[in-house]
């Protein structure tokens, strides 16, 4: 009988050695799609209303309801760039935007996180989406 219980227990290490690392891939699996989550093309499959645009291989979303965001001191910056294309859905590249009309000037804004688009007279606060 203590034969079979030694015999059970040297099988059943491995097979527990195996789940337990199954379940660490599985999980460090989705620690790393969360970056894909954070995609443009994930953004506005969420959320086919979303206004962002893309630089850096980064999505910008709009930020004009986000509390904090409100509460910066924002200043136009230095010129980054402009949105070439408009009303893009899917096969996001830089200076691309979901709603932002092309040739809207992009600003830094003194904030790491939070660009500003210039629509008219008014600066438009961006903020820097990155998920995880």
């Amino acid at each position: 009988m203590k034969l079979c219980l030694r015999t059970i227990k040297m099988c059943c290490m491995p097979v527990c050695f195996a789940a337990v690392s199954s379940f660490s891939i599985i999980g460090c699996r989705d620690a790393v799609s969360t970056a894909e989550n954070a995609s443009p093309e994930a953004l506005y499959s969420a959320d086919p209303d979303i206004d962002l645009f893309v630089y850096e291989s980064t999505a910008y979303v709009n930020a004009l309801d986000v509390d904090w965001v409100g509460e910066l001191s924002l200043a136009k910056g230095a010129v980054l760039g402009e949105i070439c294309r408009s009303g893009v859905t899917d096969d996001f590249r830089e200076w691309d935007a979901t709603v932002l009309p092309e040739g809207t000037v992009i600003y830094e804004s003194g904030e790491s996180q939070v660009l500003l688009a210039e629509i008219g007279d008014a600066l438009i606060p961006y903020l820097k989406y990155a998920e995880g």
